[in-house]
């Protein structure tokens, strides 16, 4: 049976009523994207495909106001987003380019405030941030599992230290303006402290447009 082929820069779908429930086409960028509207023909859902590649679903509610969107980069990463009805974005879910894990909050006038992560090998780390998107507070797990709590200025440096060794010997330094260590205890911080054990926060993409 021979194939029948239906060409078309964009069809439009109809219920009983006459109403448009769902469109599908090509963008002027020749992008092709899927519509579908509700009842009252307001933009329920749209998933699309962009010229590189990534793509993008985008859901409404029933004021069509976009509240969720989900990603996918032509890079490899992806996300996850929940909007608020200010069009605030207030939860999003990502995977970086590596393939590790982040969860961000944001407050109610879009401001980052919490963030948690997974590093490539496992390693977890929370990050609280300030008004001004400043990482204030970062808890994590080094490597080799312990556990390690930094302090930040307002200027994101680094200005205290706690946690305990993969021996279960605590630790605590303090550093001064400069970075430099002002008071420590034992006298010599061990090596899993000396560094950044525990993994910084991906930025969780964007999702494109969909």
């Amino acid at each position: 049976m021979r194939k029948r082929v239906l060409r078309a820069g964009e069809i439009e779908i109809e219920d009983s009523q006459g109403r448009v429930r769902a469109r599908l086409g090509v963008t002027n960028d020749d992008s092709p994207f899927m519509a579908l509207y509700g009842p009252d023909e307001r933009l329920r859902a749209r998933f699309g495909v962009q010229l590189d590649g990534s793509a993008g679903l985008a859901i409404a509610d029933d004021e069509g106001k976009v509240r969720a969107t989900f990603g996918l980069f032509s890079d490899g990463s992806a996300s996850l987003a929940m909007v608020d009805r200010n069009g605030k974005v207030r939860a999003k879910f990502g995977l970086g380019t590596e393939g590790s894990p982040t969860l961000a909050l944001r407050n109610k006038d879009g401001q980052l405030g919490f963030v948690y992560s997974l590093a490539q090998q496992g390693s977890p780390t929370i990050s609280l941030q300030d008004e001004d998107g400043k990482v204030r507070v970062r808890l994590g797990l080094a490597a080799e599992g312990s556990p390690i709590l930094r302090l930040l200025n307002r200027e994101g440096e680094l200005r205290a230290i706690m946690g305990l060794t993969s021996d279960g010997t605590p630790v605590i330094q303090f550093m001064d303006k400069k970075g430099e260590p002002m008071w420590m205890a034992p006298e010599k911080l061990p090596e899993e402290f000396a560094v950044e054990g525990e993994p910084m926060a991906e930025p969780v993409p964007e999702p494109g447009e969909a």
